[in-house]
């Protein structure tokens, strides 16, 4: 089939958006950037309605999961509201022909990709995805919708398999060992096995028949994931890779734990995937590819202006003369601008006023140069052969040597500024999730808590129940249950007193005696007893014997459910509860007690692949009352760029926004001062932040004993970070010894270990703040703004 590949979308985005044409030259793949997500959604969606207009029936792929969360909302939008866009909308601004429309009826698709193996029914499956978005949602023909279902036994092969009807029965265990493609089974299980794998090889390869045969994609869209997968195709396939059963790798499992109840569970799964071969047989095939945030820029980066390379996957469509990166500005931080384009941007003040201190850092950081080594280079003979110094030295108007000294001043002042302890403050620490102020600056904590004229307040804004896994919650029942049942929980204080929710800071002390003593069955003991309050209050009684037989229900209740599936909200808030006494045990370190810990349980918050966002009144207006409640003068939030780390971090960032604007807005007299804070999900690059605080090892081995003994729910790692297998205190040390290292660098050696203040001299790792008035908040917060204005078109929430 011949596809009309011509675009009026691409030419009207690419003329309202020029920033980064002068940059073209280093991409491989042309790019279309704009402002945000919410944008990127509405590009993307035009773009395909445009091709389907153009090309009625034909082949495509589309991703699932979150990343097309804004794409369907805008399709959807443009679908209803067609005629009206056509006359006086973007669809006329565009110049789109009135006589086409799409006929998504028409349309062949093709799932990209299936977890293996998965009920086609499971929430999380992409096959339900698919359902719900794609042929409910788009009005796809459900007859031309070719779905990959690695549950049940295909028809044809089910004469042969007798009463074996799917995959669970094939695999109770849930393990899939592809080994058995090749090796000699040792019994009939196994044998059975890998007639399994081999009749899915089969389905794989008329699959990828199927495809070839109607002459391959015509539009392919995709994500990019954190080791740059394109669909499940990891680091490191064969840019000649046809649709098959594969394995994937610990960034890709990591980063599917939380749709599955578990990288435990992901770890024995394979995958089902279409090839890179697949996305680029068709030559004529338009492919485009997503990315939002500053934390997919190095796979943008990678796939866009590197040579063609197994290690990142995306570099096959380079061959494709239709391939496209559609990004967000945020996505492109690691692309190279040009010279001329640099200056462009900075005259127009769209990059940072201190831009040449990032230049500054860059060429030192490429040359593994100090700033004390950058100051003394001699170039009053020759022209500086650093372009990152040159450039830097051309915008601010300083010479090589000043500017160096200025920068080097900039970080010892940021040092020093992490050095002062502010006092006679009310701190209100804020966390999306109960454990994200820990692993973003605990070690600021110690120096806080420890002046008797600063108070600390903290404020947990979600319930964090999509962290702990349902085999975590079941421990915690059946212990319950047990100490209920031999009369150790009734015997250890009247019911009355175990009702009264009053006592519980009683359940805190107890439980750090247990951490003091190294009693584990004496802190889940006292973890055991604030359930017992938790449920003797929901269920308004004073009995023990029915909070047993409820725990009973909900314990078999729970063992029903498939982990990842969508579960009763009853556990939502057993896990809510369970990660509020973790937060609350981590404060009682410092002898801070519960009345200075809230939680907000704020409903955005919810397990829906796409979340609502914040609105006034349920989810801002509790936090208004809270802030005129203990009145901080310091406030401390997630600041993760748009895109980044887990969504929840970004719509918690809203709601506090509008609820401090509500706060300042009542107190203009007031110095109020807010300090960003990121942690293991996005980081600072230091000419971004103005406070750096000096760790050391003694603030490691505090942190990992607190995470390992407080985050009971945490310390299996059931949903990790992509980037370490391990706990994310793991992760926050390796942080903040980065940072340090590279302040080493750049400071040098001297600076810190010959320095009269011990707090440098023993300092091992360097936590980054971004301190700022409540008007440079504001300031920063115009994108923010922006994305919400383009999302009130779409209406909803």
């Amino acid at each position: 089939m011949k596809y009309n590949t011509l675009s009026k979308v691409e030419d009207f985005f690419s003329n309202s958006h020029k920033d980064f044409k002068l940059s073209s030259k280093y991409h491989k793949i042309p790019l279309l950037v704009v402002d945000n997500y919410v944008e990127l959604g509405q590009l993307t969606a035009l773009r395909f309605l445009e091709w389907v207009s153009l090309n009625p029936g034909g082949i495509i792929a589309l991703p699932t999961g979150k990343t097309p969360e804004f794409f369907i909302r805008w399709v959807q939008f443009y679908l209803a509201n067609w005629k009206k866009e056509q006359n006086n909308g973007i669809l006329a601004k565009i110049g789109l022909d009135k006589k086409l429309q799409p006929d998504m009826k028409s349309l062949h698709f093709f799932q990209l990709d299936e977890f293996f193996p998965i009920r086609p029914e499971h929430e999380r499956s992409f096959t339900y995805f698919v359902k719900n978005f794609y042929i409910d949602g788009f009005g796809f023909d459900p007859r031309k919708v070719h779905l990959i279902n690695t549950f049940d036994i295909p028809e044809k092969a089910r004469k042969e398999y007798g009463k074996i009807q799917n995959l669970d029965e094939v695999f109770p265990d849930g393990v899939i060992d592809l080994g058995l493609r090749i090796q000699k089974p040792n019994n009939e299980r196994d044998l059975l096995k890998q007639k399994t794998i081999k009749l899915f090889d089969q389905f794989c390869q008329e699959y990828e028949d199927d495809i070839q045969n109607r002459g391959g994609l015509g539009f392919f869209l995709g994500g990019i994931g954190p080791d740059g997968h394109i669909a499940f195709n990891v680091k490191g396939s064969a840019h000649h890779s046809h649709t098959r059963l594969t394995n994937i790798n610990y960034e890709t499992q990591a980063a599917a734990a939380s749709d599955l109840g578990g990288i435990e569970l992901v770890r024995k799964k394979a995958v089902i995937t279409i090839g890179l071969q697949t996305i680029t047989y068709n030559p004529d095939a338009v492919a485009i590819v997503i990315a939002a945030g500053q934390s997919k820029s190095e796979q943008v980066y990678n796939a866009v202006e590197k040579d063609p390379s197994i290690a990142h996957p995306a570099t096959c469509l380079q061959k494709l003369k239709n391939a496209r990166f559609f990004v967000t500005r945020s996505a492109t931080s690691m692309l190279t601008l040009s010279e001329e384009n640099i200056k462009q941007l900075y005259k127009e003040k769209k990059l940072p006023v201190n831009f040449y201190e990032k230049l500054l850092l860059d060429g030192a950081d490429r040359g593994k140069l100090s700033l004390i080594e950058a100051s003394r280079a001699d170039y009053s003979k020759k022209p500086i052969d650093v372009p990152e110094w040159r450039i830097a030295c051309e915008i601010s108007g300083k010479s090589l040597d000043k500017l160096s000294e200025e920068v080097y001043r900039n970080m010892a002042e940021k040092l020093q500024h992490g050095l002062t302890v502010p006092d006679n403050q009310r701190i209100l620490h804020t966390a999306p999730h109960h454990d994200d102020i820990e692993l973003a600056y605990f070690p600021l904590l110690h120096h806080l808590v420890r002046s008797p004229n600063n108070e600390n307040f903290f404020v947990y804004c979600t319930s964090g129940f999509t962290a702990v896994t349902n085999f975590y919650v079941m421990s915690c029942l059946e212990n319950l249950q047990g100490l209920i049942a031999s009369g150790q929980i009734g015997d250890s204080e009247p019911v009355n007193n175990l009702a009264d929710y009053a006592n519980a800071q009683d359940d805190i002390t107890g439980y750090l005696n247990g951490i003091a003593l190294q009693d584990n069955e004496l802190q889940h003991f006292h973890l055991s007893k604030r359930l017992t309050r938790l449920f003797l209050n929901h269920l308004k009684v004073k009995d023990l014997k029915k909070v047993a037989n409820y725990v009973g229900e909900l314990i078999a209740q729970l063992k029903m459910i498939e982990p990842g599936r969508s579960e009763p909200s009853i556990f939502h808030l057993i896990k809510g509860w369970l990660r509020e006494y973790e937060a609350e045990l981590v404060w009682a370190y410092f002898g801070i007690d519960m009345d200075h810990v809230s939680h907000l349980r704020l409903p955005f918050y919810s397990a829906n692949i796409f979340p609502e966002y914040p609105n006034f009144e349920e989810d801002v207006k509790p936090v208004v009352q809270l802030l005129e409640k203990i009145k901080p003068t310091i406030i401390t939030l997630a600041l993760d760029p748009e895109g980044s780390g887990p969504d929840t971090h970004y719509k918690t960032l809203i709601a506090l926004a509008d609820a401090i604007d509500k706060y300042a807005a009542d107190r203009p007299e007031m110095n109020l001062r807010i300090w960003g804070y990121r942690n293991i999900w996005s980081r600072y690059r230091l000419d971004e932040v103005n406070m750096v605080i000096p760790t050391s090892l003694n603030s490691f081995a505090v942190l990992h004993n607190m995470f390992n003994s407080c985050f009971l729910s945490q310390k299996s790692a059931s949903f990790p970070s992509f980037e370490l297998d391990g706990t994310f205190s793991e992760l926050a040390q390796k942080i903040w010894v980065g940072q340090h290292n590279h302040l080493v660098e750049l400071m040098g050696r001297e600076y810190f270990y010959d320095s009269p203040n011990p707090l440098l001299r023993r300092s091992y790792g360097a936590i980054y703040i971004k301190d700022m008035s409540y008007r440079e908040f504001s300031d920063y917060l115009v994108p923010v703004r922006s994305l919400l204005k383009a999302k009130e078109m779409l209406g909803g929430n």
